[in-house]
Protein backbone atom coordinates (compact mmCIF):
# COMPACT_ATOMS: atom_id res chain seq x y z
CA UNK A 1 0.00 0.00 0.00
CA UNK A 2 2.84 2.39 0.77
CA UNK A 3 4.40 1.69 -2.60
CA UNK A 4 1.14 2.52 -4.38
CA UNK A 5 0.81 5.72 -2.37
CA UNK A 6 4.37 6.79 -3.16
CA UNK A 7 3.78 6.31 -6.87
CA UNK A 8 0.32 7.93 -6.91
CA UNK A 9 1.55 10.96 -4.99
CA UNK A 10 4.68 11.32 -7.12
CA UNK A 11 7.20 10.92 -4.28
CA UNK A 12 9.48 8.49 -6.11
CA UNK A 13 11.96 10.83 -7.75
CA UNK A 14 15.20 9.72 -6.10
CA UNK A 15 16.15 6.63 -4.12
CA UNK A 16 16.85 8.59 -0.92
CA UNK A 17 13.36 10.07 -1.08
CA UNK A 18 11.85 6.61 -1.62
CA UNK A 19 13.73 5.27 1.41
CA UNK A 20 12.50 8.19 3.52
CA UNK A 21 8.87 7.55 2.59
CA UNK A 22 9.31 3.82 3.26
CA UNK A 23 11.05 4.36 6.61
CA UNK A 24 7.88 3.84 8.65
CA UNK A 25 7.34 0.34 7.28
CA UNK A 26 8.71 -2.70 9.03
CA UNK A 27 10.08 -5.44 6.81
CA UNK A 28 11.52 -8.58 8.32
CA UNK A 29 12.76 -9.92 5.01
CA UNK A 30 15.25 -7.09 4.37
CA UNK A 31 13.78 -6.33 0.94
CA UNK A 32 14.02 -2.54 1.22
CA UNK A 33 16.69 -2.24 -1.47
CA UNK A 34 14.63 -4.30 -3.91
CA UNK A 35 11.47 -2.38 -3.10
CA UNK A 36 13.24 0.96 -3.63
CA UNK A 37 14.63 -0.27 -6.94
CA UNK A 38 11.21 -1.41 -8.16
CA UNK A 39 9.57 1.88 -7.15
CA UNK A 40 12.29 3.83 -8.97
CA UNK A 41 11.86 1.76 -12.14
CA UNK A 42 8.09 2.08 -12.02
CA UNK A 43 8.32 5.85 -11.59
CA UNK A 44 10.57 6.00 -14.65
CA UNK A 45 8.02 3.92 -16.57
CA UNK A 46 5.20 6.24 -15.51
CA UNK A 47 7.23 9.29 -16.51
CA UNK A 48 7.94 7.74 -19.90
CA UNK A 49 4.27 7.01 -20.46
CA UNK A 50 3.38 10.63 -19.67
CA UNK A 51 5.86 11.99 -22.21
Amino acid sequence: MSTAGILEEGHAHIREEIREFMSGNLCRCGAYNGIAQIISKQQQNLAGDAA
